[in-house]
């Protein structure tokens, strides 16, 4: 079986948007596999994979680290499953989409809930993950919290463009979920389990499209703890 090494939060949850990308393109494929939780400080306990950050994969004697590189992987491994990409044209625009979200999207959701996932990772990993994030947003993570409800209300601007896009069909990649549906999935899902921070309205149109990647795969990423 495939071993899913991700970041230990509270409660069992899975809390890091890299990882659900991977779980997603896990379920995508059929594949099953075991998840290794991990401290997001305990760096020796991935030195196998010949980096200091997660998700990555152990399948068989294959590692591979990193979420675009590992849905790279299982596309390639097997070829049964379904298609994350839908052949290399899709692959490289995929690629693009990655690139954005990593760059725009992430950027622009992380000061909305990074105070509430603070209090729902792993103890032990506190410290170690608020120095991190204070050095990448220039300020404490307590201080975000008054800046909420303009993030959001900027969040809502970057999320204009797929608005549009789902407003024409049902998922990111046309009439069907793919790797890129769950790229964006990702993000929302950091924040489901990290924070009850609300970002998206009940008629937002993203909205209904979130609840139905939450009912793929039986329920696969509904059925978890949430904030």
């Amino acid at each position: 079986m495939i071993k899913l090494y991700e970041l230990k939060g509270t409660g069992a949850r899975y809390y890091s948007l890299f990882s659900w990308r991977t779980r997603m393109a896990l379920a995508h494929k059929g594949l099953a596999f075991e998840s290794c939780p991990v401290l997001m400080s305990d760096k020796p306990a991935i030195a196998f994979s010949g980096g200091k950050t997660v998700p990555v994969i152990r399948d068989g004697e294959t590692v591979v680290r990193d979420s675009w590189k590992i849905a790279e992987y299982l596309e390639a491994a097997y070829p049964q499953g379904p298609s994350l990409f839908g052949g290399p044209i899709g692959q490289g625009l995929c690629h693009t989409f990655n690139v954005w979200a990593d760059r725009t999207l992430v950027p622009a959701v992380m000061p909305i809930i990074v105070a509430d996932v603070f209090e729902r990772i792993d103890p032990a990993d506190r410290e170690f993950f608020r120095g991190m994030m204070e050095g990448f947003l220039k300020c404490r993570l307590e201080d975000t919290v008054a800046g909420r409800d303009k993030a959001i209300e900027r969040l809502g601007r970057t999320l204009d463009p797929l608005r549009a896009v789902i407003k024409r069909q049902p998922f990111v990649c046309g009439p069907a979920p793919a790797y890129a549906d769950y790229i964006v999935f990702s993000v929302f899902q950091w924040a489901r389990v990290g924070s009850p921070a609300a970002l998206l309205g009940a008629d937002d149109p993203l909205a209904a499209w979130r609840e139905r990647i939450l009912d793929l795969h039986a329920g696969f990423a509904r059925n978890v703890a949430v904030a």
